[in-house]
């Protein structure tokens, strides 16, 4: 049976369609923010940062003010 380009066009079509549903479902892109609120933050949130880190932030910040 010999295939007509109409039919290729769609199984071509058909075929792209289908690696692009492929595509959307990877794990690291599951559970992210569809629909954004202006004004909003939807983001994790942050973990609070040690005594250490704050003050090595401060010194680094004193540094870099001159």
């Amino acid at each position: 049976m010999i295939m007509t380009s109409a039919c290729r066009r769609i199984g071509l079509l058909g075929a792209l369609a289908g690696l692009l549903l492929v595509q959307g479902c990877r794990e690291e892109e599951q559970g992210q923010v569809l629909f954004h609120e202006k004004g909003v933050y939807q983001g994790q949130e942050d973990e609070p940062l040690d005594d250490e880190r704050l003050d090595e932030l401060r010194s680094r910040a004193r540094a870099q003010k001159f």
